[in-house]
């Protein structure tokens, strides 16, 4: 199950080969990959260690270093999720009262919504919002409000509670929520009120601080050649940055934030930003996810991954022209973090995440299940299309197995999901996985050797079916 080698013991002062090694093995999966540029920070015991390869700016000659700044992606949703909760240890909100209390431009539709949905539920991802409205509101201090009074006007995904379903709108009510109870944009409380007291120095979360420092430019493939190409709209959506679309910063920053989280709440300056209680309530599992393996599900923000048995944290994120990757394993203090300036960053992360928690930690994602007796049987009744706000999948039987169709429903910067044909393995009645370069959705001509495996399941909730990802539920027609 993805566990191998001996564990690197911490406090001998002998440095593991894979830190040792760190530079060349960044700079050879970059090479091999094809990517722009990547940097990385590893945190084992008390010790970092920092590597970076590539071009933050080919058309500008600059190189990527470890300082380097890096679009946070979704990742950002994990500082926006602790600094609501630095509010709860305030006293300043709670936990399962309904979030539109703290937020009084929030008015959905259904009344009953605003008494139904928690601040949990937005932290858990159970919020049943829409999951993304793509929708510009503009770059003043009032965007994210103005994204507030779009979702007051959108139907509702599912009642609160029902299902675990990734939403980013959830994380934008969240955004607002710190807005209303500290009186500022959240553009400033996250690098005011989390960053800095983190020690997370470079965090920028508007482009003209990102452009003060070394700032790895986003880059897409270009339509015509192929190519890699600065992504044109790098800070498109900025009314989503409590969600993700604007946040930037180097891995060593991540590692300052995983710092406080492994030691309880206590920051890298010895100050104390969470309570212990507080900083071990977001670690523990508050709602499972319905797939069976890779997938725990989450806790108060952090995604919660089982690696054969062994609790790792974590949080990946996206925008156009970046990608990032954080996991943590509290059991040996060890934290990684990896930005990639392109969103083919998984085949980095495979092989750098691989060699440094095998080697570290004793542990690594894991291999696909064992088939169950009967997996195979009544196949058709997981067949079927189902669909988000951005996706469509086709589902279908296929011999043994089934194939799924993904077809993106809608094109804009931030949404450049590929269609793909991918081919369903069962394993166990309405358990599923995908392998080898169907692990890697969205990534163009990702490599054959991939060991990767990523589950689906076929849920039933609220009287229909749903196509499960592990984080993401897709509604059946």
């Amino acid at each position: 199950m993805g566990e191998g080698g001996s564990v690197a013991p911490q406090g001998s002062g002998k440095t593991p080969l894979v830190l040792q090694h760190l530079q060349s093995l960044l700079a050879a999966s970059v090479e091999r990959h094809g990517v722009p540029s990547a940097s990385i920070a590893v945190r084992f015991g008390d010790r970092t260690f920092q590597a970076a390869a590539g071009w933050a700016n080919r058309s500008a000659g600059i190189e990527a270093t470890p300082g380097a700044v890096y679009h946070f992606g979704s990742t950002t949703k994990m500082l926006t999720a602790t600094l609501v909760a630095r509010l709860v240890d305030q006293g300043l909100i709670e936990l399962d009262a309904p979030i539109a209390r703290y937020i009084p431009d929030f008015t959905p539709p259904d009344p009953a919504v605003a008494q139904q949905l928690t601040v949990r539920h937005c932290l858990t991802h159970q919020a049943g919002l829409i999951g993304i409205i793509f929708a510009e509101t503009g770059s003043n201090d009032d965007t994210v409000a103005r994204q507030v009074g779009l979702l007051n006007g959108a139907p509702q995904y599912h009642t609160p509670g029902a299902v675990l379903s990734y939403c980013n709108s959830g994380l934008i009510l969240l955004g607002r929520l710190i807005e209303c109870t500290l009186r500022k944009p959240w553009a400033a409380a996250i690098v005011q009120d989390l960053a800095q007291p983190l020690g997370m120095h470079s965090v920028a979360s508007r482009p003209e601080q990102a452009l003060r420092q070394r700032y790895a430019v986003g880059q897409v493939p270009d339509p015509g050649t192929g190519q890699w190409a600065p992504d044109p709209h790098p800070y498109w959506m900025p009314g989503h940055g409590p969600a993700g679309s604007t946040c930037a910063g180097s891995p060593s920053d991540l590692l300052s934030f995983c710092t406080m989280h492994l030691q309880e709440g206590v920051a890298v300056d010895g100050t104390r930003y969470l309570s212990p209680q507080t900083a071990r309530l977001m670690q523990e599992l508050q709602v499972p996810s319905p797939t069976r393996f890779l997938y725990a599900g989450f806790g108060l923000g952090w995604v919660l991954y089982d690696w054969g048995g062994r609790r790792i944290l974590g949080h990946d994120g996206s925008t156009a022209g970046s990608n990032s990757f954080l996991r943590v394993d509290p059991q040996n203090r060890v934290a990684v973090s990896l930005l990639v300036n392109c969103r083919a960053g998984l085949p980095v992360y495979e092989d750098l995440f691989s060699e440094i928690f095998r080697e570290l930690s004793g542990a690594w994602e894991p291999d696909a299940p064992p088939v169950m007796e009967g997996a195979s049987q009544d196949l058709d009744r997981y067949a079927g299309t189902y669909a988000d706000c951005a996706i469509r999948l086709t589902v279908e039987r296929s011999g043994q197995g089934m194939t799924m169709s993904v077809e993106p429903t809608v094109s804009t910067p931030l949404s450049k999901t590929l269609a793909q044909r991918l081919h369903l393995h069962p394993w166990a009645p309405g358990q599923f996985y995908v392998s080898g370069p169907d692990a890697m959705l969205g990534v163009r001509d990702a490599p054959l050797t991939t060991r990767l495996v990523r589950p689906y399941a076929v849920i039933e909730a609220e009287g229909r079916k749903w196509l499960h990802n592990g984080t993401s539920a897709f509604r059946g027609a």
